[in-house]
């Protein structure tokens, strides 16, 4: 049976840009496949970075895309709001991870990743610190490190707390403070965000987890086998005047280069992606190589790829029909801003009302197989 795999990027609370996404898409779904049909129904694998990560979880469990629309638009618009004195002083992190962990308890309570809950596979991004090495965890029962080895060298991942990794997985420094976690035999083992990892679009290591003998799924390749819908939450390039650039500080410098580079790996991923597999909408890669159309690395595609994301810039914007203020725009990039999630909500459901091939695309997706 075909196999498909849902990817969802970073962005803070610019999430809600993929929840207004992910509310068409299953509304295509369910002209497809039925009203009562939810996408963890026909993604075999979801999983996300950051922000991704949050919204990957709640729809391998099921929940309606309502209910995440509400903690987008309710919840994590309060605890944003809720800055910490200490971290506009640089003294701390801004929010506080502990009160983010309390809001997924909620929900979830004391999920394990190991739990029958889950509907789908599920993988979440981080970046383990203290070894700096990319962690996707993920509850593949044929994956390496998912059940206690025999000599009880570590702990099974089967076995970790959702909550847990979920604010690991958005501890964007200096926004949340980095999350410790028992690895078992008495380490502990830190962990940040995953969009510090080259995966802030996760679309090509989860490709690994379906594809690398090593996790067991061994899913067959080909566009009419596997395809990967992969979702972002705004795209823009970071672009500095020269002469601020050239005179900022150590700091600013850092800060900026850093995030420059977080897009960077992602337009490299979009890149590897729409070179790998069969790409029904692609973007320029940049203007050595302008778009990839059917040029393929291998001698045919090895999946069908989508790439859902809203331009936050305003030439793309304008081609659209849509207008918005270099002010507005400058929020919109940040993604700690709860005032700018429902203004990014309704900006989105304008973008995709205006794509005259939106819904071709992903009908196109689903007749790839059925659920």
């Amino acid at each position: 049976m075909p196999k498909r795999i849902l990817a969802l990027s970073g962005g803070g609370v610019r999430g809600i840009v993929e929840v207004a996404f992910l509310e068409a898409v299953e509304a295509a779904c369910q002209r497809s496949f039925g009203p009562d049909t939810r996408l963890c129904d026909v993604f075999h694998l979801v999983g996300g970075t950051s922000t991704g990560a949050l919204i990957a979880t709640a729809l391998a469990l099921g929940m309606p895309l309502t209910d995440i629309r509400h903690f987008y638009c309710e919840r994590a618009a309060d605890f944003f709001s809720r800055r910490r004195w200490r971290g506009l002083t640089g003294q701390a992190a801004v929010f506080d991870g502990a009160l983010l962990e309390q809001e997924f308890r909620k929900t979830i309570g004391d999920l394990t990743l190991g739990d029958p809950s889950f509907r789908t596979y599920l993988a979440i991004v981080t970046k383990r610190l203290d070894t700096g090495s990319p962690w996707v965890l993920n509850n593949i029962p044929t994956a390496p490190y998912f059940d206690d080895p025999p000599d009880g060298s570590f702990r099974g991942n089967r076995h970790y707390d959702v909550s847990r990794l979920l604010r690991a997985a958005t501890a964007a420094p200096t926004f949340f403070d980095q999350q410790t976690i028992d690895i078992g035999q008495g380490q502990e083992g830190v962990f940040v965000d995953g969009g510090l990892s080259p995966h802030n679009d996760p679309s090509l290591v989860l490709l690994r987890l379906a594809r690398a003998r090593a996790f067991g799924l061994n899913w067959a390749p080909g566009a009419q086998n596997l395809s990967v819908l992969s979702i972002g939450t705004g795209h823009f390039r970071q672009r500095l005047p020269a002469r601020q650039a050239a005179r900022m500080g150590p700091l600013r410098l850092a800060y900026s280069a850093l995030r420059g580079m977080t897009g960077d790996a992602e337009t490299e991923t979009r890149a590897m992606m729409q070179w790998l597999g069969a790409a029904q909408s692609s973007r320029p890669i940049n203007s050595e190589i302008g778009t990839l159309g059917d040029e393929f690395l291998m001698s045919e595609p090895a999946f069908s790829y989508l790439r859902l994301d809203l331009p936050l810039e305003q030439e793309e914007l304008h081609k659209a029909g849509l207008n918005v203020s270099p002010r507005d725009l400058r929020r919109f990039h940040r993604f700690d801003d709860p005032a700018t999630i429902t203004p990014l909500y309704n900006l989105t459901r304008d973008y995709i009302a205006r794509l005259p091939d939106f819904d071709a695309h992903l009908q196109r997706f689903f007749r790839k197989g059925a659920s």
